[in-house]
């Protein structure tokens, strides 16, 4: 028996800190963000607002983290991504022969490449696709084929959002809610990619891990306007059992169970730690039918590690403000 460590984490515009000359404040930054990677100590990094293109991965894995970690590239070299906030998958060198990278165009062959998207009570038509395209880690694992979703959803940043709550607050709603519904459709198109795992392999080893941007006013969006939960689009219907997903953080105490604190403007009273953060697997992962087992208090918000490798330090040189999220999972041999 042995185990795999998987972590997921938001490090917040990495690609600052890839830059040839950086300032001071970046290069405080910069040793911590290393110092965090090496306490937690993954075998398997899923790394959200990584540096845009190959070239800033590279940096990332063999000049900060001195090639302790092998970036997973596209065969292809297409990610289907736009902006300079990218995912990337980093692997301990000794899984890196078994590491690959779906390739983008076999998600859109089986979710599709942009999707229908009708506003909230709206008949006027339109279409949306991924901002950051999913990519999917697929690891080798004598013979069992495991997939790991990375994701980072859209954001629900409305520019100048305060104030217009504030000022012109039906405006300020109506673009929130195009957001919510946005994120929402993004969410089911990788539903529609589990699902199609689940018409090819009757008991997938399948992970979904990131940045699901599910925060700022969800519940009084939630409770007011849509009537529906962003996280269910993902799981699947409860009662479609054997396709549900498990959360990794479901049994963690309730108090620890956040990865970022913010005052919420839409919200003021409700609680500031917020979960953005998920990992969440299939349940032959948890059911002893595969030889990859998470077992109970598995998972974890790195609350430790985390603030260990920022005391002392400045808010401006701090590493990230969301806190990673990890899940150890317990290896045997095929049955």
């Amino acid at each position: 028996m042995g185990t795999v460590k998987i972590t997921s984490w938001n490090v917040a515009h990495l690609e600052r800190l890839t830059r040839a000359h950086p300032t001071a404040k970046e290069r405080r930054r910069r040793d911590a963000v290393v110092r965090e990677i090496r306490e937690l100590a993954p075998d398997i990094l899923c790394l959200l607002e990584g540096p845009a293109g190959e070239a800033g991965i590279d940096l990332v894995a063999n000049d900060l983290l001195d090639g302790e970690w092998v970036a997973v590239k596209a065969a292809d070299g297409n990610y289907a991504t736009r902006g300079d906030q990218w995912i990337w998958f980093l692997v301990r060198q000794d899984l890196a022969a078994r590491a690959s990278l779906l390739p983008v165009g076999t998600w859109d062959a089986f979710a599709g490449v942009s999707w229908t998207c009708h506003l909230w009570g709206e008949f006027t038509e339109g279409t949306h696709r991924h901002y950051r395209h999913p990519q999917v880690l697929i690891l080798d694992w004598n013979g069992l084929r495991v997939e790991f979703i990375g994701l980072h959803l859209k954001s629900k940043f409305i520019n100048q959002g305060e104030r217009l709550w504030r000022d012109e607050r039906e405006r300020f709603i109506r673009e929130a809610l195009t957001a919510r519904i946005k994120m929402a459709t993004e969410a089911a198109n990788v539903r529609a990619y589990i699902d199609a795992k689940f018409r090819q392999v009757g008991n997938p080893a399948l992970f979904v891990l990131g940045d699901f941007n599910d925060g700022p006013g969800k519940e009084y969006f939630e409770e007011q306007y849509l009537f529906f939960d962003l996280i269910a689009n993902i799981q699947g219907n409860v009662f479609a059992t054997s396709r549900f997903l498990n959360h990794g953080l479901f049994d963690i105490p309730d108090e620890l169970c956040w990865t970022v604190r913010f005052r919420d403007f839409v919200q003021p009273d409700r609680r500031p730690e917020i979960l953005l953060d998920h990992i969440l697997f299939t349940q032959g992962l948890v059911n002893g039918s595969l030889p990859w087992q998470v077992k109970p208090h598995a998972g974890k918000v790195e609350h430790e590690v985390h603030e260990l490798a920022n005391a002392g330090l400045p808010k401006d040189s701090q590493t990230s403000d969301h806190r990673p999220v990890s899940l150890l999972v317990t290896t045997g041999p095929n049955p």
